[in-house]
């Protein structure tokens, strides 16, 4: 069980035992992290998952909130029914536009403010990634790479890319799966994060910045969208 399903249950385990009901706002993801002992990316990944079950409802600027009617009892990694799914395919090049302005700038950072202990855990998330590809596991392979991202943000230490993204982390994760099936692509992927991941352990800020440039182009275009330069 990974780290982000341990905390799934774990945010389960508390709302069940202090009885919240429907519409009950959920702690701050950092009490959250703090009381149960995950990182704060971990937690907000948690959440995330969370929503997509159908179980809170993250409201941008505001908080977490439990879901009237939520079953504690679905699966972990069943997805939600998506009441309108046309709101992600009409945004998805939107959504791209938006990593491909943002996601570089917050590598670049990254490369010169992450901790080395960030560093490390991107890097195992990377690592992570390729032995699940040679598994042949896309479902986890495309848990790990949102993880990446999420522990990305985290990891450039400035509090603007963390409040300007967290709202639409939910969206972001969908926009993930998009293009994921197991051809060249997928390898493609993984490529790329290790060489975003190598100037980020290296320093690199301007070489991080254009391997995530390269990225997000090359993410997009597999989905088939087409972003403006």
């Amino acid at each position: 069980m990974s780290r982000s399903d341990e905390a799934v249950e774990s945010i389960q385990t508390m709302i069940a035992q202090n009885g919240w009901p429907g519409g009950f706002q959920l702690p701050s993801q950092r009490t959250l992290a703090e009381e149960l002992g995950f990182s704060r990316p971990t937690v907000r990944e948690a959440l995330v998952a969370l929503e997509t079950m159908g179980r809170v409802e993250i409201k941008p600027g505001k908080g977490a909130f439990l879901v009237d009617g939520a079953s504690l009892g679905t699966p972990l990694g069943t997805p939600r029914a998506v009441a309108n799914h046309s709101a992600l395919s009409g945004r998805e090049s939107q959504m791209y536009q938006f990593r491909y302005a943002i996601e570089p700038a917050i590598a670049g950072l990254v490369a010169v403010n992450a901790t080395a202990a960030q560093k490390h855990d991107m890097g195992v998330v990377v690592a992570a990634m390729r032995t699940a590809l040679e598994s042949r596991d896309l479902t986890e392979f495309s848990r790990l790479d949102f993880a990446f991202h999420s522990h990305m943000i985290e990891a450039a230490n400035n509090r603007f890319f963390t409040e300007a993204i967290t709202p639409f982390l939910g969206i972001f994760f969908e926009s993930q799966t998009l293009p994921l099936v197991l051809d060249d692509s997928v390898h493609d992927t993984v490529r790329e994060h290790e060489e975003i991941m190598g100037h980020i352990r290296a320093g690199r800020s301007a070489q991080a910045h254009r391997a995530m440039e390269k990225h997000v182009r090359g993410v997009a275009e597999r989905a088939g969208v087409k972003l403006v330069e």
